[in-house]
C-alpha cells in the first residue's frame, strides 16, 4: 500500500479550518493513521492524533469512516470554494 494523504477544508465561524487524515508505513510493518486539525492561518495544528493498525485494510476502514463523518459536519476538499463563498 503507497502512503495516503487527504486534506479537507470547512469554514467555521469566518475563519477556514483544515482536517487532514494520513495513513504511512512504519518500519516495522504497521500503518500509522494520522488525524491532523486547526486553522488554516496558524503554523501549527491545533490536535494530532497518531494511531497504529497492524493490517492497511484496518487502517483504510478507519480512514473512510472518518472521512464520512468529516464530510457529513461540511468539509470540502477544495479550499477555494470556501474563500469565495465569503466574499
Amino acid at each position: 500500500m503507497t502512503d495516503t494523504k487527504i486534506t479537507l477544508y470547512r469554514m467555521v465561524n469566518h475563519k477556514v479550518r483544515y482536517y487532514t487524515l494520513a495513513i504511512y508505513n512504519t518500519l516495522f510493518g504497521e500503518y500509522m493513521y494520522i488525524r491532523e486539525n486547526g486553522s488554516v492561518k496558524n503554523k501549527k495544528p491545533t490536535r494530532v492524533v497518531k494511531e497504529y493498525y497492524t493490517s492497511a485494510s484496518e487502517a483504510m476502514g478507519v480512514l473512510k469512516t472518518k472521512l464520512q463523518e468529516r464530510y457529513k459536519r461540511g468539509y470540502t476538499l477544495n479550499k477555494k470554494e470556501l474563500q469565495e463563498d465569503s466574499i
